[in-house]
């Protein structure tokens, strides 16, 4: 309403008019790319299901808004049949809002900081304003900033999520991991009677370090109904070794296959080929370090 609406009557004017465009939203974030570019791009990841899923949420939250009486009336048709604005309204929201509280807000000025992985996690919250007569969100710096240089924060998110959500990645990314996705108990498993267990049946796992890899053996120990000791004991034993080797191994072998070495200067290419080299990276580190090598 205040971007296609209202335009240049909206009070927020001047912070609209910095955001991406549809058109150069459309060249950079996921939620625009054709289906037969992420499956070939991202053949092998998990992240492309992922990123699939949450374009076909926005196709459906679409189709809602589109059929909507009292949407048609506030916003119009115009607006509400035109996909590319519906998306870039999405993907606006997933990409610049700012959590806390327990809900996301649109914070004009303070979404513009941009990101990397130094220092502690960003956190905002509200505090009583200067004059103590108003709360206003306030974001401290987690490390010293000298005078004259960008301010950053960390968004302490792995790179699958950067990409999907807001349109790029973090070089070198610290808090970086492998997506592993499409694992589930079913009836039938061994383990199907135990799946109280756990907090989820069908989880995702983002593989990057030893505690996740225990975390993806205690749910393969589950799902195969096998018996470990001690919840303190480690999960990563002779019992599930052989899952956990099929999965991993799984990966490896997918990821090796749609490695992509051929070198490009588009961005959205380079980023999606960087997820799964990326993956293969991490899915044979937690395989080579924490599976194979017995202690």
């Amino acid at each position: 309403h205040e971007r296609f609406l209202l335009k240049e009557q909206s009070r927020w004017w001047p912070w609209l008019e910095l955001l991406p465009s549809v058109e150069e939203m459309g060249a950079f974030h996921p939620l625009f790319f054709q289906e037969e570019e992420i499956d070939r791009h991202l053949a092998g990841s998990d992240v492309r299901g992922f990123v699939l899923r949450y374009q076909r949420r926005a196709a459906e939250r679409h189709a809602a808004l589109s059929s909507d009486l009292d949407a048609n009336l506030v916003l119009g048709s115009d607006v509400l049949l035109d996909k590319q604005k519906v998306y870039w309204a999405t993907a606006i929201l997933d990409s610049r809002s700012i959590s806390w509280g327990g809900r996301r807000h649109l914070s004009p000025l303070l979404d513009l900081v941009n990101a990397d992985d130094k220092g502690l996690a960003h956190e905002t919250r509200l505090e009583d304003s200067e004059d103590m007569k108003q709360k206003v969100a306030v974001t401290r710096a987690s490390r010293p900033v000298k005078k004259g240089e960008q301010v950053f924060e960390n968004y302490a998110q792995p790179n699958y999520l950067l990409f999907t959500y807001l349109g790029f990645l973090v070089e070198g990314n610290t808090n970086d991991c492998a997506l592993l996705d499409g694992l589930s108990i079913h009836r039938n498993d061994p383990g199907a009677k135990y799946a109280h267990q756990l907090q989820s049946t069908a989880p995702t796992f983002c593989i990057r370090d030893l505690q996740s890899v225990e975390e993806l053996a205690h749910f393969l120990l589950v799902k195969h109904g096998l018996t470990f000791e001690n919840s303190s004991d480690s999960k990563i034993n002779d019992k599930v070794r052989p899952y956990l080797i099929e999965v991993l191994e799984g990966r490896v072998s997918r990821l090796m296959e749609a490695m992509d070495t051929t070198i490009d200067v588009d961005s959205r290419l380079r980023f999606m080929r960087q997820i799964v080299k990326n993956d293969l990276m991490h899915f044979q580190h937690a395989l080579n370090t924490h599976v194979l090598v017995q202690n």
